[in-house]
């Protein structure tokens, strides 16, 4: 039973550093979330303002500046506001309130003329409970999975680095596609036969993928993590063509698409 116990801590503790991980790198990728950064006044909220940059103001007032930090410095200085963004409101009910319990909710019941349990006895019963339900959670909220995310970051960080690529290359160097591992050279000559419907093919979802994670990071901008929900479009396209956002994607160095590209190898 300790076994199990300790596998459900390591899975809930390795998914919320992943979450927090990730938010940050996607944060990172923003062009609307850089221009609120780089803001050399402090941005103010009015009434009619655009509503993305609305939301962009309001998320850097809660997470900051993640361009003049590494992650782990952001880490240590959100690692609270982030724990409480990855978790449901806690309340206390009464019996008369039993309707606003969910059956996938948990609660302790303490009858009538019984006994209320010491803090150190709650505080028992509630290490039991949460990674559990910590784990539980953040399945349900995560409609993206984890390893997708990653890879979804890898792929921008290596189109961030070979820039001159083209970008069926950029998707045969992380093997965007695994059957077309042994076929497509990412340093092969394009004039290479038999593969022509790969390359197309291979254009076709890297550039749906680039868009996706544009739209990722667009959302985390919002405050609304991780959500693929919404349309692409020049504002919040990421662009490699642009040395500037290339050059602020690296200002810490390569330790977070080395981290990506690592984790996604893991998988």
């Amino acid at each position: 039973m300790g076994n199990v116990n300790k596998k459900f801590i390591d899975s809930a503790f390795l998914c919320l550093q992943d979450m927090a991980r990730l938010f940050f790198n996607y944060l990172r990728l923003s062009p609307n979330y850089w221009t609120v950064c780089n803001s050399p006044i402090n941005l103010r909220v009015y009434k009619n303002m655009d509503s993305n940059q609305r939301l962009a103001i309001e998320s850097f007032r809660r997470y900051g500046n993640v361009f003049d930090i590494d992650y782990s410095d952001w880490h240590f200085n959100k690692e609270k506001i982030l724990v409480n963004d990855f978790q449901p409101m806690v309340n206390i009910y009464q019996g008369n309130e039993s309707n606003k319990i969910n059956s996938e909710d948990h609660f302790i019941h303490i009858p009538k003329g019984a006994e209320i349990p010491t803090v150190s006895q709650l505080k028992q019963m509630l290490m039991k409970l949460q990674p559990r339900n910590a784990s539980d959670f953040l399945a349900s909220k995560i409609k993206i999975r984890i390893k997708s995310l990653w890879k979804i970051l890898d792929l921008v960080y290596t189109r961030a680095l070979h820039p001159e690529l083209e970008q069926w290359r950029i998707g045969a160097l992380v093997k965007l596609v695994k059957d077309f591992g042994n076929d497509l050279d990412p340093w092969g000559p394009r004039s290479k036969k038999g593969v022509e419907d790969m390359r197309r093919h291979m254009n076709i979802i890297v550039k749906r993928w680039l868009d996706r994670g544009a739209v990722i990071a667009e959302n985390a901008a919002h405050d609304l993590f991780p959500s693929d929900i919404g349309h692409i479009n020049r504002q919040i396209q990421l662009d490699f063509g642009d040395q500037d956002y290339l050059t602020r994607l690296f200002r810490q160095g390569k330790i977070e698409s080395d981290n990506a590209r690592q984790r996604v190898l893991m998988a």
